[in-house]
């Protein structure tokens, strides 16, 4: 039996699931929640991929995701073969963690990013005990929605706003925000201008249906069970696939020809920082390695097993450990951030070759 078609698409937007194999759960505590949770703030630095949503469930997780490259699968495969290992070893099993290769779908319109995060954010309550299971709901498709009544919308609310494991405890400022998690898009898809009236209107969004008691499913307009959008550019993009199954290696290659040159990011990195590439590299306590490390592999398409090959001496552990040190300390280091905006600035100027502009904003960052 072939293989499914799977989409990988540079720039692409998608809705990821995959359950634990054979029903089994994939987290028996919340150990192995967090374990989860770390390998998929990995993501980002490790292959350029944008995490915009998660839900945890008992049996299987959601993930809405944006690939700057064409590497979904390679991202997926080893966000859950990394998971798989280290489950095995800490529950003394053998076997499989996973049911099968994990499914994705290609969102192609603008509104089916809102609609998947809204999906994506009400699936702890989705369960039968709030008449909110699949079951409930094709009743509720045949005999319409009865009104569910205060206290049943008290309870379906307090759960969803409580559960621990899923982005939407940040996007309502419940928690502290995940450094690794990008909220601007679906943070703002709702409509408001502060951050405030932005939280605000996404809750309203967001809960909605829950308190209607009808939950719409953004699955109606799935075209080839692989993609969600308009049914035209949708089947051009499957009679791609079909027709060419390499053919995304070339587009792949063509997105990282067009990131900067490792040199002139290095050489950019000298200018605004006023000091050598080889000190940044060998002086302990220099965060300007970490800084071009972090900056090049979240937003300029570099990949982290890339960049240690153009640091000589510089493991792959330790190139992610200083990477996730720069962005924990971010939001608190005025120089980090200006000199992430200052090289951002560099990059799209054109200016990296040469020491102005974009110094003159991290210069007055560090009076």
């Amino acid at each position: 039996m072939a293989r499914p078609l799977r989409v990988n698409l540079p720039g692409s937007w998608n809705h990821v699931v995959s359950r634990g194999n054979g029903g089994e759960t994939l987290y028996r505590d919340d150990t192995d929640r967090r374990r989860f949770l770390g390998l998929v703030s990995e993501l980002p630095e490790r292959f350029s991929l944008e995490v915009h949503a998660f839900v945890l469930m008992n049996n299987h997780y959601h993930l809405l995701v944006r690939c700057r490259e064409a590497n979904l699968s390679e991202a997926i495969r080893w966000l859950q073969v990394s998971y798989a290992g280290r489950f095995n070893w800490a529950h003394r099993r053998r076997g499989h963690v996973f049911q099968g290769r994990f499914k994705s779908v290609l969102l192609l319109e603008e509104r089916a990013m809102d609609e998947v995060g809204r999906y994506v954010h009400l699936n702890p309550v989705r369960i039968a005990g709030l008449g909110l299971s699949k079951r409930d709901q094709e009743r509720a498709r045949v005999i319409g929605c009865q009104d569910p009544g205060r206290e049943l919308v008290s309870r379906r609310v307090t759960l969803l706003r409580e559960y621990p494991w899923s982005s939407w405890r940040i996007y309502t400022g419940l928690e502290p925000g995940a450094q690794w998690l990008c909220r601007d898009r679906l943070q703002g898809g709702c409509g408001g201008r502060t951050l405030k009236e932005q939280r605000r209107s996404l809750r309203e969004y967001t809960e909605a249906p829950i308190r209607q008691g009808h939950l719409e499913s953004p699955w109606d307009r799935l075209v080839g069970g692989l993609v969600l959008g308009e049914e035209l550019a949708a089947k051009r993009i499957l009679r791609g696939l079909r027709s060419n199954r390499t053919e995304q290696t070339p587009v792949r290659r063509l997105a990282r020809s067009s990131r900067p040159a490792w040199k002139d990011l290095v050489s950019a990195t000298e200018a605004l920082l006023g000091r050598r590439w080889s000190e940044m590299t060998t002086r302990h306590g220099d965060w300007g390695r970490n800084g071009l490390m972090a900056v090049a592999t979240r937003h300029l398409g570099w990949r982290l097993v890339e960049v240690v090959r153009e640091i000589p001496g510089l493991g792959y552990g330790a190139a992610a450990q200083g990477i996730r040190w720069f962005w924990m300390q971010l939001p608190q280091d005025l120089r980090k951030a200006a000199f992430r905006q200052a090289l951002l600035s560099k990059v799209s100027k054109g200016t990296m070759g040469t020491g102005q502009v974009s110094a003159d904003l991290f210069q007055s960052a560090q009076n």
